[in-house]
C-alpha cells in the first residue's frame, strides 16, 4: 500500500468536506496525544508536585501535608523532612521541634524490651477483627492505617485496630483501642490470582478509622517514598511485627512486637526460585514489579507470615515504608523469600483513596473518550 498522500492523483474524486478538516486534527495529534493518553499509575504533573512527603503534620493531626510526587525527572532519592518549629502558647518563647513522620523515638538499638520496641517502631499497628488480631497495620496519617487486603476480606465482623502498645493481648497506659469506619480494599485484588497463595497481586488496604489519633511517643506515623523511589538490592531493611519463632517444631505467635534485618534480592532471581518451587509455568510471571522479595538468613529465629507487617528502610535517620509482608510460602519453607508488596507502585491509589476521589486506574482513556464523537468520515481518515 502506498502511503497517504496530500496531494489528489489525477481521476480521483473530491475530498469530501469531512475529511477536508480531518487534515489539520491529524496534524495536531501527535501534539495532543500526551495530554490524551493517561499518565503511568501515580504519575502526577509537575504542577501538583509537593514539596514534601510526609503523611500528616505532626503539629496538627488533622491537617495532611503534600503526598504527591511528581513523575520522576532525575536520579531517584528519598527526601529529608526538617522538623517543624512552632511557637508555643505560654509564657516561654522557646520553640517546640515537632519531629517529621517516620521518627522514631527509641534511637537506642540494643534495647529491645516491649516498652521501647513500642517507642522505636511507633507507627506499629494490630488489626482485629472482633477483638482478635488478624494482621499488622501501619500509621500513615491520622485517621488512616495500611495493611494486606487479604486481611479485610472477612464478612460481618467489627474490625478495630490497637495503637500504642507492644503487646498483641494486652492493654497498657499506652493503648488505645480505634473502631475502624471504613474498610478499602483495592479493587484489582485478587485472592487466588494463580494457585493458591502465589502471586497476590495488588494486596493493598486501607482502614479509615472513626476518630483521629493522638500523636504521642508511642503512636506517629511513618513516612512513604516517593513515586520515583528505587529500592536497590541488596539494601538491607527492617520487617517488623508479631512474629513466628520455631520451637520444638512449632510456630508459636510472638506475644511483643519484634524485628528483624533483611535483604532485598533481585526480583528476576525471585521470580526464577517461584517458578522452580510452585512448577507454575514460566510463561506466568510471579514476580512483578509492584512486588518485593526479601532474603531471610535467620528465618526459623521468627518467620513473618501473618501478613500486613511493614518492610521499613531508613534514610538519614527517617524511615520509611517501603512494603508490607503480601505472601510467601510458608514458615517452614525456609528457603523460599518472602514477598511484599511495593508500596511506591500504590502511591496514587493510596493518595486517591484518601482524599475520597475515583481511583484513576478505573477511568477510561480520555483519548477513547474524544475519538467517540468523532464523524466516521474522520474515523475512518485516521
Amino acid at each position: 500500500m502506498e502511503p497517504w498522500s496530500g496531494t489528489r492523483a489525477r481521476g480521483q474524486s473530491p475530498r469530501t468536506p469531512a475529511a477536508t478538516h480531518a487534515r489539520p486534527l491529524l496534524l495536531l495529534l501527535p501534539l495532543l496525544l500526551p495530554l490524551l493518553l493517561p499518565r503511568p499509575a501515580g504519575c502526577l504533573g509537575a504542577e501538583q508536585a509537593p514539596r514534601a512527603l510526609s503523611t500528616a503534620h505532626p503539629a496538627d493531626p488533622g491537617v495532611l501535608c503534600s503526598p504527591k510526587a511528581a513523575c520522576p525527572s532525575g536520579p531517584p532519592h528519598l527526601p529529608q523532612e526538617a522538623p517543624t518549629t512552632v511557637q508555643t502558647q505560654s509564657s516561654v518563647s522557646e520553640p517546640v521541634l515537632h519531629p517529621s513522620c517516620g521518627f522514631s523515638y527509641e534511637q537506642d538499638p540494643t534495647l529491645r524490651d516491649p516498652e521501647a520496641m513500642a517507642r522505636r517502631w511507633p507507627w506499629m499497628v494490630s488489626v482485629r477483627a472482633n477483638g482478635t488480631h488478624v494482621c499488622a497495620g501501619t500509621i500513615i496519617a491520622s485517621q488512616w492505617v495500611l495493611t494486606a487486603a487479604h486481611c479485610l476480606t472477612q464478612r460481618d465482623v467489627f474490625y478495630s485496630v490497637r495503637v500504642g502498645s507492644p503487646w498483641i493481648d494486652q492493654v497498657t497506659q499506652t493503648t488505645s483501642d480505634i473502631p475502624v469506619l471504613q474498610v478499602i480494599v483495592n479493587s484489582r485484588y485478587r485472592a487466588r490470582l494463580y494457585w493458591s497463595w502465589v502471586g497476590r497481586a495488588n494486596n493493598i488496604g486501607l482502614l479509615k478509622l472513626k476518630s483521629m489519633l493522638q500523636y504521642n511517643k508511642h503512636v506517629w506515623p511513618i513516612c512513604l517514598p516517593g513515586l520515583d523511589y528505587v529500592l536497590k538490592d541488596n539494601s538491607l531493611c527492617t520487617v517488623t511485627g508479631w512474629g513466628l519463632p520455631k520451637v520444638d517444631g512449632i510456630w508459636p505467635q510472638f506475644r511483643t512486637i519484634q524485628e528483624k534485618e533483611v535483604t532485598i534480592l533481585d526480583n528476576k532471581e525471585c521470580d526464577d526460585f517461584y517458578h522452580r518451587f510452585s512448577k507454575i509455568p514460566s510463561l506466568v510471571q510471579i514476580i512483578n514489579s509492584q512486588m518485593i522479595c526479601a532474603k531471610d538468613v535467620s528465618r526459623e529465629e521468627f518467620c513473618y507470615e501473618i501478613s500486613g507487617e511493614p518492610l521499613v528502610c531508613s534514610t538519614e535517620g527517617t524511615w520509611y515504608l517501603v512494603g508490607i509482608v503480601s505472601w510467601g510460602a510458608g514458615c517452614q519453607k525456609s528457603e523460599a523469600p518472602p514477598i511484599y508488596l511495593y508500596i511506591s507502585s500504590y502511591q496514587r491509589w493510596i493518595w486517591d483513596s484518601l482524599n475520597g476521589q475515583p481511583l484513576a486506574m478505573l477511568a477510561p482513556s480520555r483519548a477513547l473518550l474524544l475519538a467517540l464523537p468523532l464523524p466516521l468520515s474522520l474515523l475512518g481518515v485516521l
